[in-house]
């Protein structure tokens, strides 16, 4: 058994807008929740929606994606029996994070590639209209492989632990610490590590020595697909290693800090496959909804330790610390001018920290604009506005502002209402 690869080459991550394609999955898929699953009718949706809003992809070859290792890497919902076949449930976790006012996947990716291990639930393909399944044999064999050999790996964790681990080895701060790709592969393919998502910081530091010192090494060839973590907000990937991302104060580097040690040192773990060994005790465990149950974090992980890793403390805080050597944030005056909106829905800028922190309300606002009722609700009213003779126009805190002939000048705060429509009138009102 070799572990070459953490990541699905499925999860196209690498550009600044998967994020945003990342939420409006999730919230397509939700339209379907409770419902039976029907991948024609899931299709037929996915196909509808405008590129003008949605980074969805429209072609149909491509939203087997969708359907595999979305579910399966992020548990963006699980597939459940009843009397009359599969029914769609969208996990906690994607609601709260992810169909919210102000969506936040990097919270939501932190939460759930936390708990995400080998072995797992992936590679299944459900029948409709009944509640058959079946796991493609590529997959299967090497799940069952994983069983066989004990392992129970969180890439995540690993990632974590290894970072803590160079710190002490180095003697450096954490965030001087640094770990190679193929010392995280030689430290996944070592027994001592890879028996637990939660291995002993003391094994790991003795294994990442064996690996500098060239006693252990990672397989000739492995997949280097690390541009996930980007999304976390907690590392820089590039030049061959993982390190955390630059903090732009000591508040933030304290925040990062702390994530960083919740992961590592949090030992929620699935279990239930252990005593499993044929295809077919494989295929009855996933369709009991066994994997789908372990992996929503707002059911399985502590309260604590889903506060820390959600909650962006470097936004809220109002107390300077200066115990650690880490630059301030220098805050200059920015102005918003108006500008045309675009005919297609423009790739977003991948944030810089020092960006959001030097406006919170503009990111609060960019948050809000991810979501993908309010995207849809945007693109109407700028169809209708065009039909009225004005020319929409945008700036980060003005959805939309038009010059209406005969009537006047407006700008437009579209809230999607709901449940919530008075506190969101309320919010519209104040932005």
């Amino acid at each position: 058994m070799i572990i070459k690869d953490f990541f699905s080459h499925k999860i196209h991550s690498s550009g600044a807008e998967w994020t945003d394609k990342l939420i409006e999955i999730a919230t397509l898929f939700h339209e379907f929740d409770g419902q039976l699953y029907d991948r024609d009718t899931i299709e037929k949706r996915l196909a509808q929606i405008s590129p003008r809003a949605s980074f969805v992809a429209r072609d149909k070859s491509k939203f087997r994606d969708e359907y595999s290792a979305y579910p399966a890497y992020f548990g963006l919902y699980q597939l459940v029996q009843s009397p009359k076949g599969w029914v769609i449930k969208t996990s906690e976790t994607t609601k709260q994070f992810l169909l919210c006012e102000e969506p936040d996947p990097a919270a939501f990716l932190r939460i759930q590639l936390t708990l995400f291990q080998y072995p797992n639930g992936m590679g299944i393909a459900y029948y409709k209209k009944t509640n058959n399944l079946r796991i493609q044999a590529n997959t299967r064999d090497r799940t069952l492989d994983f069983i066989k050999n004990g392992v129970h790996l969180s890439p995540l964790r690993l990632i974590a632990l290894s970072l803590l681990a160079d710190a002490q080895l180095r003697l450096v701060s954490l965030i001087e610490s640094y770990v190679t790709y193929n010392e995280i592969f030689a430290l996944a393919n070592q027994s001592a590590v890879n028996q637990t998502t939660s291995p002993n910081l003391q094994i790991v530091i003795d294994q990442l020595k064996l690996a500098r010192t060239g006693q252990i090494s990672a397989p000739q060839k492995y997949e280097k697909r690390f541009h996930l973590l980007k999304h976390v907000d907690l590392f820089k990937i590039g030049n061959g290693k993982i390190q955390l991302r630059d903090c732009v104060s000591e508040v933030d580097f304290l925040d990062v800090e702390g994530k960083i040690i919740t992961i590592a040192h949090t030992t929620t773990q699935f279990s239930a496959f252990d005593q499993i060994s044929t295809g077919e005790q494989l295929v009855q465990a996933i369709g009991s909804g066994l994997w789908g149950a372990y992996f929503d974090g707002l059911r399985i992980l502590r309260s604590d330790t889903v506060r820390i890793l959600a909650d962006d403390i470097a936004l809220t805080s109002p107390t300077p610390i200066t115990s650690q050597p880490i630059p301030s944030i220098e805050i200059n005056p920015t102005t918003y001018p108006l500008r045309k909106r675009a005919e297609m829905i423009p790739t977003p800028q991948r944030a810089t920290r020092k960006r959001t922190l030097a406006d919170p309300e503009v990111t609060k606002i960019k948050r809000q604009r991810r979501n993908l009722i309010h995207k849809l609700l945007v693109e109407q009213m700028d169809d209708l506005l065009r039909d009225l003779g004005a020319e929409p126009m945008e700036s980060s805190h003005i959805d939309l502002y038009a010059q209406i002939p005969n009537e006047g000048s407006f700008i437009f705060e579209m809230k999607s209402g709901g449940q919530n429509l008075l506190p969101q009138i309320r919010k519209g009102l104040s932005q």
